[in-house]
Formats: C-alpha cells, sequence, structure tokens
C-alpha cells in the first residue's frame, strides 16, 4: 500500500484540491471538491466539514472531508472521498482510508462509530469500504445507503502512535 499523508485544505492549497477531477462515469457518485467546500463554509445542519487534501508525496492526489457534530462526536463521518482520476488503480484511496481510520481512532476516542453514505452503483466504493469493516445500515440518504463502521472492537489493534508526526486535521 503506498504511502499518503494529509493536509487541511488551505489558502495555501485549494486552488490545487479544486484541479482535482475523478471519471465522467463517477461524478454521480461523489460530490465535487468546489460543493465540499461550500459546505466547509456553510456548515449545513450545525455540521462541521474538515476539508482534508490526500498527499502521495509533494503531490495532491485526493480529498475528503471531516464531517461531526461539535457537540457530539460520538459519530464521525467520511464526505466527499475521492482520489484524482490520474492517480486512480494505485491504493492510494485504500491507504488515505486506512489513514482516516487510524485518525479518527487516535485522535477522537470517543467516536465509537463512523458513518458514509454511497451512491448504490458504485460498487468499487462499496468493496473498498466493505473490505475496511463498514457495512449496509439499510439507511438511506439522500439515494445513497449509509455504512456504518463500529470502532470501539478496533482499538486494541491499533499500531503505536507515533508521536513526532502531528495530524493536520485535530480538531
Amino acid at each position: 500500500m503506498p504511502t499518503v499523508t494529509t493536509r487541511p485544505v488551505t489558502d495555501a492549497n485549494w486552488q490545487t484540491a479544486l484541479a482535482l477531477d475523478i471519471e465522467p462515469d463517477q461524478r454521480d457518485f461523489t460530490p465535487s471538491v468546489a460543493i465540499s467546500l461550500v459546505k466547509a463554509y456553510i456548515q449545513p445542519g450545525g455540521l462541521v466539514y474538515d476539508p482534508v487534501a490526500v498527499y502521495a508525496g509533494a503531490t495532491m492526489v485526493g480529498f475528503y472531508s471531516f464531517i461531526y457534530l461539535p457537540s457530539d462526536l460520538r459519530h464521525c463521518y467520511l464526505g466527499g472521498f475521492l482520489i484524482d482520476k490520474t492517480y486512480q488503480g494505485r491504493g492510494y484511496g485504500r491507504a488515505a482510508l486506512a489513514d482516516f481510520l487510524t485518525m479518527v481512532q487516535r485522535r477522537y476516542p470517543q467516536c465509537s462509530d463512523i458513518l458514509l453514505s454511497v451512491h448504490p452503483q458504485n460498487e468499487r466504493a462499496q468493496k473498498l469500504y466493505t473490505r475496511f469493516g463498514f457495512v449496509k445500515t439499510g439507511d438511506m440518504d439522500d439515494g445513497e445507503e449509509v455504512m456504518r463502521l463500529v470502532l470501539q472492537q478496533n482499538r486494541q489493534h491499533l499500531p503505536p502512535a507515533d508521536p513526532r508526526q502531528k495530524n493536520p486535521i485535530d480538531i
């Protein structure tokens, strides 16, 4: 699995994030980076959308939003997850998802589960999420299937934290 790092989307890299693109047949499956950045600004429903850039070395290869309700961190959300079409199929999505899950478990021990929604026709994403232990809840959100990963039983299996690594998306 390739190594990835994450950084917040800021005034220094937002234009690079906006340039990330996916295949035309994937556009119904995930919101654009622009839509995700708008949600970060307006915070619909009181939810905070922390926009995160995924890097392979110095190259931005992907994006996601870490979503949470500040008054209740028992449930965290992954949204707008995408890998640029140029870098798909190289393991960056798997590496970014693993990094995200490790970060949440280390930094937010109060988060007992992670939720996301996935387009019913996005089989590739469903396989990735299922591989990491996400299961369909049977609920739908805006035409997408909700998937959930319960974290409590996974905590003891985390590799030891590297104290030198600071997570830039820490709240």
